[in-house]
């Protein structure tokens, strides 16, 4: 039941929490380290840095639990709706969608910075702006989705269907690219250092989501017979009967 969709959630989240942790410990340590040096950092700190490394990395492990119990709660919400075959399937699809749309299209807008950048005095509009474009990003993400469900709906194959659900998706994302304001702060830092960052940034979201979809996947269909799956989503929707 829901309780064990959740329980899933939250061990997938966890296992692409782990994996968000291994590939920036890998990959985006060294441009961190970098940018704290050219940034003047590392005299009496109250932490070590191989302190910070491991706190850093228990972090993405809770926020990984956190938003794989919003992904739980998500599946559980639209799984009936979907038109996966099998829940391995219906997992990935919307990791692939939850990619995409909290973190990709934000990032297009809004692309990661090292600790460096950024003047301190902002860093409220920046958060304020940042969750503005995942909300909308979040928006765009729906009206695709709901734009896929009409096509199929009326009939459209599926060659046709995919195209059109995509330019609904890319134009109601552009809008919000095009439409918010632009980040103004300065960026101090050599441009080859920003963006080895920023590439370390999106491969750890990349294989935070990917893990994620796949671990929930793989839970959800582990050891359950097909039936099984499908009783605890495919109930039947309220009557319309006697509804005007």
């Amino acid at each position: 039941m829901f309780r064990r969709v959740l329980q899933q959630g939250v061990v997938a989240g966890m296992a692409g929490g782990a994996a968000l942790a291994t590939v920036l410990r890998l990959v985006g340590e060294g441009p961190i380290g970098r940018a704290v040096a050219l940034e003047g950092g590392g005299g009496d700190e109250m932490f070590s840095r191989g302190t910070q490394q491991l706190g850093g990395m228990a972090a993405s492990v809770v926020y990984g639990a956190a938003l794989g119990a919003v992904f739980a709660i998500a599946f559980a919400a639209i799984r009936r709706r979907l038109r996966a075959t099998d829940d391995w399937r219906a997992g990935v699809a919307l990791a692939a969608a939850g990619f995409a749309g909290v973190f990709l299209l934000p990032f297009l807008k809004y692309p990661a910075n090292p600790p460096a950048v950024g003047d301190p005095g902002t860093i409220g509009r920046r958060t304020a702006l940042y969750l503005l474009a995942v909300a909308w990003s979040l928006v765009a993400t729906w009206g695709g989705w709901r734009a896929w469900r009409a096509l199929v709906a009326r009939g459209m194959p599926t060659p046709k269907a995919v195209p059109a659900t995509l330019a609904v998706w890319v134009g109601l994302a552009t809008a919000g690219l095009v439409g918010l304001p632009p980040n103004t702060d300065p960026v101090n830092l050599p441009a080859t250092l920003i963006w080895q960052f920023r590439l370390a940034t999106l491969a750890g979201a990349a294989a935070f989501w990917s893990v994620m979809g796949l671990t929930f996947g793989w839970l959800r269909v582990r050891g359950a017979a097909p039936a099984d799956l499908r009783a605890e989503f495919d109930q039947p929707e309220p009557s319309s009967v006697g509804r005007s």
